[in-house]
């Protein structure tokens, strides 16, 4: 259960921080204008409306990175708990 949870939260934290959202922003002093890049998450109301194509980037980067956060914690564990046997 521990490394579902864990596999999870990767892939949250990773599609969470991969996840971006580009507003554009007034003028100021005359330049031509400026962009603002925020991560998806801090604007669920537009990742959810999937402004971007940032719902399918969150749910592509999510469930790619939590498969294989837990193949990983999976094969980590197994040979933890069932080491080769080195001969030298």
């Amino acid at each position: 259960m521990r490394k579902i949870v864990a596999a999870v939260l990767i892939g949250f934290l990773i599609a969470g921080a991969g996840t971006k959202i580009i507003y554009t922003c007034p003028p100021i002093d005359g330049a031509a204008g400026c962009a603002s890049l925020d991560k998806a998450v801090m604007h669920p109301g537009d990742l959810l409306r999937n402004k971007q194509e940032s719902l399918v980037h969150f749910s592509e980067t999510f469930v790619i990175t939590s498969l294989v956060g837990f193949v990983i914690l999976e094969l980590l564990i197994r040979e933890k708990k069932h080491p080769k046997n080195q001969s030298v």
